[in-house]
């Protein structure tokens, strides 16, 4: 295996907003690194301020394999979207997803209707533009869950998120995501009664569904809405944070998992990602399951869901990255071959 340069994002640390989730980088990288120490891989990491940063490091590194952890840029998430294309473009193997499925998975509105036109089940919703009046009266009355359309890593949703429509909460909680993170929001049907995170990944191109996880959310008191929130993901100390532990392999019957695994993988193809995913599920009373979000590139720090799942499947953390390396390195084959082609017509 040649030469590895791990890329990420620069982090703020003087930056107080979400500097728990942004921080998270920072763990991937160490993981990924002590792995590819493991596997006897030579490898070096630099930060990455922004895409003119990136195309002036490409240029000057002669390491033609990244292992991309680039999650956003400082005032664009967008941004990083473009890191893949940009790696290619400049004859570099990139792990995991390629730009586009990146970009279509960042927008969750856009993702929905990218699911739901290839007729796979997602929660019904809307979504509202920042200077739009918010279309309550479109909605069943109902138990809905609001948050950014744009933003990762639970950010942006908290208890308050889950509100009755029609209230004033609800057109609150709108605009508060529309001044706050200036972006849309979604407003979508709350599915209230279990939630799975399924982890996929890509080996000799086949994907493989690893083993399904479940929220457990039985210590949560009567009242109190059973999301994975941002307290739960990143506020040690917090009571959500300590009584969302997972179940693995969920307590599901097997009819039920596999329907589940058909349809993550079925979520993977219609948004055409690459390496490794997460798809998040709820279940409703009656066990019919909805997609909430994909999420390619996902978090692989050691105690993110990503690891579990791979710890579950008996996969060690340095053999996933080496998946991940030969895959980068069999896409780069391929776009070389395909380039070579098209040249010589």
């Amino acid at each position: 295996m040649e030469d590895v340069l791990v890329l990420y994002n620069q982090v703020n640390t003087s930056d107080s907003t979400f500097q728990e989730s942004r921080g998270g980088v920072l763990d991937q990288v160490r993981a990924v690194l002590e792995a590819l120490d493991k596997l006897g891989i030579p490898s070096e990491s630099l930060a990455v301020e922004n895409l003119q940063h990136l195309v002036s490091l490409l240029k000057l590194r002669k390491e033609k394999l990244i292992f991309n952890l680039i999650e956003e840029f400082p005032g664009s998430s967008r941004d990083a979207c473009a890191v893949p294309a940009l790696c290619e473009a400049f004859g570099a193997g990139c792990t995991g997803s390629g730009t586009e499925a990146l970009f279509l998975a960042q927008d969750k509105a856009r993702t929905r209707a990218i699911l739901t036109a290839a007729g796979l089940p997602c929660p019904m919703g809307l979504t509202v533009e920042p200077g739009r009046p918010f279309p309550m009266e479109r909605l069943k009355k109902g138990i809905y869950i609001i948050k950014p359309a744009c933003s990762d890593a639970s950010e942006g949703i908290g208890q308050d998120s889950v509100v009755t429509i029609p209230s004033r909460q609800a057109a609150e909680k709108v605009e508060k995501i529309h001044q706050e993170f200036h972006q849309a929001a979604i407003v979508e049907q709350f599915i209230p009664a279990r939630e799975l995170n399924v982890s996929i990944i890509e080996t000799a191109g086949k994907t493989r569904v690893l083993p399904l996880a479940e929220i457990d959310f039985s210590a949560f008191p009567k009242g109190m809405p059973r999301i994975v929130d941002y307290q739960a993901k990143w506020i040690k100390d917090s009571f959500a944070y300590q009584n969302t532990p997972r179940i693995i392999p969920a307590p599901l019957e097997e009819p039920l998992a596999e329907k589940i695994r058909t349809l993550a993988i079925q979520a993977w193809q219609a948004l055409d990602c690459r390496g490794y995913a997460r798809v998040d599920f709820r279940l409703d009373e009656k066990n019919q399951p909805y997609i909430l979000e994909i999420n390619p590139n996902p978090d692989i720090s050691p105690d993110a869901g990503f690891a579990a799942a791979l710890a579950a499947a008996q996969i060690p953390y340095e053999r996933f990255v080496w998946l991940m390396l030969r895959n980068a390195i069999q896409t780069r084959n391929r776009n070389a071959l395909s380039t070579q082609n098209g040249a010589s017509l």
